[in-house]
């Protein structure tokens, strides 16, 4: 392409690079952006062994971000010559097309043009021009989702732009200051150079070291303490930190164009019981990634206008387009449980069909969702349809426990911010086990109203009062029961597991009257393990029986309590961990939702799972009788001081075995 003279100001000026100028030499004022962008375009050409002299046809150029789009428009014509034809224009951004946007450039001296249209008026522009035999070019960050289907389709050629380097950055320093530079930006600064940054690093009369620490300074990554802390506040979601991290830092790569998109995790599901911080986490990672966060709901979607299917699969889909024009960005779905497994849910199942369908299309359908990381989040990740987490959408699953006693009080000082500075918030913290981030926030508050009422600082028994206000506004009758069924728990594991108990509470909370939590040792799964796990399920309640003569109804209720955990345990055992009598024989693995309907349609099964739930109470109730004395210790520490941690327990049982012993001697 043969070019004529440009009219043109001194900024764009077009000059080889000088090899041995002098800082005395008269150095036209060059524009840096655009001498980057024509050694990189000369390079990529180099590195195809393509003719620039005798290129023609349909080019792509994908350049490492948005704002290399224009001085690559505008360096092209002077890199590619082709005998015969010509561009004009005056001012060198006339050339310079946006993102998505493509040039098309005329013969015989034709005006360049670009021209942005709806998809489908393009694709017949890029076939009309090049049967015309004009020349079409299209310049973007992301080609196959910003350019038109057909020029991806025919394209000629496609050129690959590297970020800045630190040998380009040299070879431009030299051009626009006539000097060498001595001092070398390592190759991941030279990278977040763009040409906006390079542009401001331009002084008149400077060196080129100048120009180069400049560059070096604009290119710094910003001050992100914030943004890096907003992670760090998370306390007690370890899994999910480090994950976010590593997103973080994949994200920063991809949007400088060293990772390619295919290489980032899609999404995950956050696991978790309300009020863990899986929303907190979704909005500390986009803040820590630095992108948007876009959020939605199965019930937000389900709300959009009349609620009718139509209706809530548009929401679903501007959604999901709200999300790839933010792009990256993370889109966070709150209760993915909601969008139930169609092989289990009978009710209205061609809505769930289709609507879990249209979940699915947005997630991985021919539209595509480059950039769009989605971060769901689920109560109750087992009931969520399984299509949902197969790989390539939300496959990476982080369980997000309840915060432990060290996490609470990281949680605690997080919300106390400057109030109770240096205090040792261990015993509060004990006090807490069991309660969730959100507890802890709900605490702070409430120790910071008690402060403010009495017109002074926040103190420790502020806090104190507002974690254990629950328990002490309980009947004494129903704190005894809780102590002895927590205590009976407590018990068994120390003599069974000794040192794997960590707490045990009669706090009550919003899903129980209290709770014993220990990491429970792993072994062979056999006869012997079975019957240690029914004995620790069921102590709680042989503990009434033993110390009250009578049982609550504590042991009993929803399907995570001692009984029906024990039960579903037992069940298994018969059916899928080969224990039963005819061990070879798997007839399923049983959840939640199926258990009670088997037992009642299976008489003989249901007998032998209450025959080892029987054997096993047996047992537990021997033992606790055998150390009753204990026991009744633990009873009375529970009611005196609501919370005992492992260590606690153990010397309150040690303690005892000991005088025991002494008494015999």
């Amino acid at each position: 392409m043969s070019r004529r003279e440009r009219p043109r100001r001194a900024s764009a000026g077009q000059v080889d690079l000088p090899d041995d100028a002098t800082p005395q030499q008269a150095v036209p004022l060059l524009d840096p952006a655009r001498l980057a962008a024509r050694l990189a375009l000369r390079r990529a050409l180099a590195a195809q062994q393509v003719d620039a002299a005798r290129l023609r046809g349909a080019v792509i150029i994908e350049v490492p971000e948005a704002g290399w789009v224009e001085p690559v428009g505008s360096a092209w014509p002077e890199v590619v010559d082709v005998p015969g034809r010509s561009t004009s224009g005056g001012r060198p951004g006339d050339l310079a097309v946006r993102p998505g946007e493509w040039m098309i450039f005329e013969g015989e001296g034709g005006p360049a043009r670009r021209s942005r249209h709806p998809p489908g008026y393009e694709d017949e522009q890029v076939a009309l021009c090049l049967w015309q035999g004009q020349d079409v070019l299209g310049i973007a960050p992301a080609p196959d989702r910003q350019l038109p289907p057909d020029l991806r389709r025919v394209a000629d050629l496609r050129l690959v732009l590297a970020p800045l380097d630190p040998a380009t950055l040299r070879e431009v320093a030299a051009a626009v200051t006539g000097s060498q530079p001595r001092t070398v930006l390592p190759p991941e600064l030279c990278a977040r150079l763009t040409p906006a940054l390079l542009r401001l690093a331009r002084r008149p009369g400077q060196t080129a070291d100048d120009f180069v620490a400049r560059a070096a300074r604009l290119a710094a990554p910003a001050p992100r303490a914030a943004a890096a802390a907003a992670l760090d506040n998370l306390p007690g979601l370890d899994e999910a930190v480090a994950w976010g991290r590593d997103l973080a830092r994949d994200l920063q790569d991809y949007a400088e164009g060293r990772l390619a998109w295919r290489e980032i995790d899609r999404g995950c599901l956050l696991a978790g019981p309300p009020g863990t911080g899986k929303t907190s986490f979704a909005q500390a990672l986009a803040a820590t990634c630095g992108v948007p966060l876009v959020a939605a709901s199965y019930a937000g979607w389900q709300s959009s206008r009349g609620g009718h299917l139509g209706d809530l699969l548009r929401a679903m889909a501007a959604t999901f387009d709200q999300a790839r024009e933010a792009a990256p960005c993370i889109l966070f779905i709150d209760e993915l449980d909601s969008f139930q497994s169609r092989a289990t849910n009978n009710d209205h199942r061609d809505w769930w069909t289709a609507v879990i369908g249209g979940l699915l299309e947005q997630l991985d359908g021919v539209g595509g969702r480059e950039g769009v990381v989605v971060v769901g989040a689920s109560n109750h990740p087992e009931m969520i349809d399984p299509a949902i987490l197969r790989a390539g959408r939300l496959d990476r699953l982080i369980t997000i426990p309840p915060p432990d006693r060290q996490a609470l009080a990281a949680i605690l000082r997080v919300h106390l911010g400057e109030d109770l500075a240096g205090a040792d918030l261990a015993r509060a913290a004990l006090h807490a086990q069991g309660g969730t981030g959100a507890d802890c926030a709900k605490w702070v508050r409430g120790a910071r109203r008690r402060a403010r009422h009495g017109r002074r600082p926040v103190v420790l028994d502020d806090l104190l009062a507002e974690i254990r206000g629950a328990v002490t506004m309980r009947p004494e009758q129903e704190r005894r029961i809780a102590a002895v069924h927590e205590a009976g728990h407590a018990l068994v594991q120390v003599l069974e597991q000794p040192g794997s108990l960590r707490h045990v509470s009669i706090r009550e909370d919003a899903h129980s009257g209290g709770h014993t939590l220990s990491e429970v040792p792993g072994g062979d799964v056999s006869e012997a393990w079975l019957a240690t796990q029914l004995r620790r399920l069921l102590a709680g309640r042989a503990a009434e029986a033993v110390v009250l003569g009578r049982t609550s109804g504590g042991a009993g209720g929803p399907a995570h309590s001692d009984l029906a955990r024990a039960t579903r345990l037992a069940l298994n055992a018969e059916t899928a961990l080969g224990l039963a009598a005819r061990p070879l024989l798997w007839r399923g693995w049983w959840e939640d939702r199926d258990v009670a309907t088997l037992l009642m349609s299976r008489p003989d099964l249901a007998g032998r799972v209450e025959a080892r739930l029987n054997a096993a109470n047996e047992e537990v109730s021997r033992l606790l009788r055998q150390h009753r004395a204990i026991l009744d210790l633990l009873v009375a520490a529970l009611l005196e001081r609501e919370v005992l941690d492992g260590a606690e327990v153990e010397a309150i049982v040690q303690a005892r075995k000991s005088s025991i012993a002494d008494a015999y001697q």
